[in-house]
């Protein structure tokens, strides 16, 4: 079997950031978005900046599109599959890592005046011939809007609730493809995967995206 490297990202700026150095994305792109500390105050009176100390609540995983939760969302079927919560329903700080550890994003504001970020996913089948796409938004309700109906088992972890993508079914594996990022403040940043093989050099394993709520 060919051996393959792990895959890097190409990194597509757009709006505000589109003459920023792509390898400086994630130290310029976070401080140039990031107030005072001390003028940073959540709807509780409480430095947002807390919730740095504590685990996020939703993680999407690549190898098959994988979404742990902390709190199991309530599912409306119809066109698309809907998983709602009217809890927590802002995104107040997103955080993509790749499988390497290296941070490639971050957005410690995700909410602005009411505003949250959005998150657009789009996975592709192992022979590149099937694709969908994820959206997850924040606002009066934090949704995820799935082209699939995610299967949901429960499990032992802090994160009870495992949300999976089926992709298209007939056991082709699926990975994502992209990820497009909306902050509120109406500036994108698109990541897209270097493309690989088909069949054993089909490597989904390379991210993770981190949301607090």
């Amino acid at each position: 079997m060919k051996k393959t490297s792990r895959r890097s990202f190409a990194k597509t700026i757009t709006a505000a950031l589109a003459a920023a150095p792509v390898a400086l994305l994630t130290k310029t792109a976070a401080s140039a978005q990031t107030p005072s500390k001390q003028t940073r105050v959540g709807p509780s009176g409480q430095d947002i900046f807390q919730h740095q100390d504590t685990p996020p609540g939703l993680e999407i995983l690549d190898g098959s599109l994988i979404v742990e939760s902390t709190e199991e969302f309530a599912e409306t079927a119809g066109t698309r599959f809907l998983y709602k919560s009217t809890t927590d329903t802002s995104i107040e700080h997103i955080r993509v890592i790749a499988d390497s550890g290296e941070k490639l994003y971050e957005d410690l504001y995700a909410t602005e005046d009411g505003i949250s970020s959005s998150i657009e996913i789009v996975w592709i089948n192992e022979d590149k011939n099937v694709s969908g796409n994820v959206k997850i938004t924040g606002g009066t309700v934090f949704q995820i809007d799935s082209d699939k109906k995610l299967g949901k088992n429960p499990q032992k972890k802090r994160r009870k609730f495992k949300y999976e993508h089926p992709g298209q079914g007939g056991g082709k594996r699926i990975r994502i493809e992209s990820i497009a990022i909306t902050n509120a403040r109406g500036r994108k940043t698109t990541f897209t995967a270097t493309p690989t093989d088909t069949g054993d050099n089909f490597i989904p394993d390379e991210f993770r995206i981190l949301i607090w709520r």
